[in-house]
């Protein structure tokens, strides 16, 4: 069960692609992401809004740092993500609408679509493939380990133990694969300026996986020690039995 709390919960922070305003904005605070949307949307409209380019991306930048910003961009911000993942394999498109909402100027309403260079990456494609599978498959086999478990009849300080060793062990897959991971070794498996979003929705899921972690560690801590002394103070209070009462008689003779 922990291996499957692990992987929902890496899901939820890497592969779950949303149309959210919070999300693109965390996603647009990556300074190379928000330069490549601006560059290619100031690049197609400048001319016919008679600007610079470099007026017009700086404008598009500036807008992308806020709520409101974001909220117009993240249609193809979250195709951009679906994309990236392999959930989706159509090209990322900014539409003529986007663009005029975007700038802010009418004249963008009548220029063509413009298409974001966002590559599928095989190997994220096919981890988002392995932990979708492998946390079906491990929940499932903790579901029948448990039945079997319970079918034992096993001591209540056994079931107490394995607990606090799931808790604790659940608390440091979340914080490995809810952190740790997205903001290391996931960035590395290609060199596209999109590989940025996996740090941004860590740091912005940050707090959520430290409570869910640092929760579960403790409360795992505190029922393993509460259940190794109940076991110390039932060895001691247990009486010895007949026939081990005589084996220390019949040697002390």
């Amino acid at each position: 069960m922990a291996i499957s709390i692990s992987t929902w919960w890496f899901q939820h922070v890497a592969f779950s692609p949303s149309t959210d305003t919070s999300v693109a904005h965390a996603i647009l605070g990556d300074a190379e992401i928000r330069s490549d949307v601006a560059t290619l949307i100031a690049s197609a409209d400048a001319a016919p809004l008679n600007v610079s380019t470099t007026q017009l991306k700086e404008f598009v930048q500036q807008i992308s740092r806020l709520n409101d910003g974001a909220a117009l961009m993240r249609g193809f911000v979250s195709d951009a993500h679906a994309r990236l993942i392999g959930e989706n394999d159509a090209p990322v498109i900014i539409t003529p609408t986007e663009q005029y909402t975007i700038v802010r100027d009418e004249r963008a309403a009548l220029s063509p679509d413009l298409t974001l260079p966002v590559p599928i990456v095989g190997s994220l494609s096919f981890i988002n493939t392995a932990t979708r599978w492998i946390m079906i498959a491990s929940a499932a086999g903790a579901l029948l380990l448990f039945i079997a478990g319970f079918l034992t009849r096993p001591e209540r300080g056994e079931l107490t133990f394995a607990l606090a060793v799931g808790l604790a062990v659940t608390g440091v897959g979340v914080i490995l694969l809810g952190y740790l991971v997205p903001v290391g070794p996931l960035t590395g498996l290609s060199e596209s300026t999109w590989m940025g979003i996996f740090p941004r929705l860590a740091n912005k899921s940050l707090g959520s996986t430290l409570l869910l972690g640092i929760t579960s560690i403790v409360s795992g801590v505190i029922i393993m020690l509460g259940t190794t002394s109940l076991r110390q103070r039932r060895q001691r209070s247990t009486p010895l039995s007949v026939s081990r009462y005589r084996e220390q008689q019949a040697w002390s003779r």
